[in-house]
């Protein structure tokens, strides 16, 4: 599902604030997040009552359920920015961490921030966190390409194939950074806005990666860089074949991009997250983009328990249900804990 870059939509689907309670419990605990969606609008009125956690399709309890409508969040944010470093995503003044300070640290409270970039191996430049003198370095440094940042290598899933020159590896990409943040100590609801043009070289799929996102509970929010552009080459070639002969090889290969960036904006949907497919990506773009994601934090519940120990772990589909199907349609709500 494709989110349009405006607020007007999102002041629209926020409901006055409900005192939701809050249950918390002391140990690690198995995190679940959701959004409802009522007649095109979020609702954000939900009560426990209203809720049903099934795991492996069995009823149980639940110690955690809130929702940032309601009050202070308890339950923490960690957001992973991941940087495709050959877009254009990396222009000067599109990394400015004022933006990202004004719209993500002052307006979400306790919410961490992390950034990455990769091509065919990822960096981290920051982990998680609210101090913005780190997060001014990490995007400096992020922009400048100059070496700096932890080297974290990336491999192909089995059966996978690379291009020998390298180049970018967009669903190692998402899938390792992913790892990286569910090893995050502490519990905290968790997600991925990766910026990219969506051109992997490696023929790993949006599958690959949204496997592991689903079964670690973290929706990936792709951010399509240069869409436009290309969009404007394929009318251009269109315009100029031939009817009655087969599609020019070039035009076959811009349908091939376009195929491309058609996968990566569906790790949103794959995942419980959205994509963004801005028709240009600017500073206000970015900050559109990043008000959203505010407004996406505000408007989801957070369920959670505390897992069962066991002598064999194995995995547990958790999934979320309304009592009510008048109350909306549950998006996200899906998750493997393994206990």
């Amino acid at each position: 599902m494709k989110l349009r870059l405006t607020m007007a939509i999102f002041a629209a689907c926020l409901l006055p604030a409900q005192q939701t309670p809050v249950f918390r419990a002391s140990s690690s605990l198995a995190l679940v997040r959701f959004h409802v969606v009522q007649k095109n609008r979020y609702n954000t009125g939900l009560k426990p009552e209203d809720v049903i956690v099934l795991e492996d399709g069995a009823p149980r309890s639940f110690t955690v359920f809130e929702n940032a409508m309601a009050g202070t969040r308890i339950v923490p944010v960690e957001m992973t920015l991941l940087f495709d470093t050959s877009g254009s995503v990396l222009s000067e003044g599109l990394l400015n961490p004022l933006a990202f300070k004004e719209t993500l640290l002052d307006n979400l409270e306790g919410v961490r921030i992390a950034v990455y970039g990769f091509d065919s191996n990822m960096k981290r430049y920051s982990g998680p966190t609210r101090d913005y003198t780190l997060l001014q370095a990490a995007f400096a440094a992020l922009g400048k390409r100059d070496g700096k940042g932890e080297l974290i290598e990336l491999h192909p899933p089995p059966n996978r194939k690379s291009n020998a020159k390298g180049g970018t590896w967009l669903y190692e990409a998402v899938a390792g950074v992913s790892r990286e943040a569910a090893a995050t100590p502490g519990d905290a609801t968790r997600m991925v806005l990766v910026f990219s043009d969506g051109f992997p070289t490696t023929d790993s799929g949006p599958e690959d990666a949204a496997s592991l996102d689903r079964e670690l509970g973290i929706p990936v929010y792709p951010v399509v860089l240069g869409h436009r552009t290309l969009t404007q080459r394929i009318e251009a070639a269109q315009a100029t074949a031939m009817p009655s002969k087969s599609p020019p090889l070039d035009l076959s290969y811009l349908m091939t991009q376009q195929n491309q960036i058609a996968d990566f904006a569906s790790l949103g949907e794959l995942t419980g997250g959205r994509s963004f497919d801005p028709p240009e990506i600017t500073l206000s773009v970015m900050r559109s983009i990043l008000n959203t994601m505010v407004a996406l934090v505000r408007t989801e519940f957070v369920v959670g328990f505390v897992p069962e120990t066991s002598d064999a772990p194995r995995k547990h589909k958790v999934e979320i249900r309304l009592r009510e199907k008048s109350a909306g349609k549950v998006m996200g709500g899906t998750r493997t804990v393994v206990h």
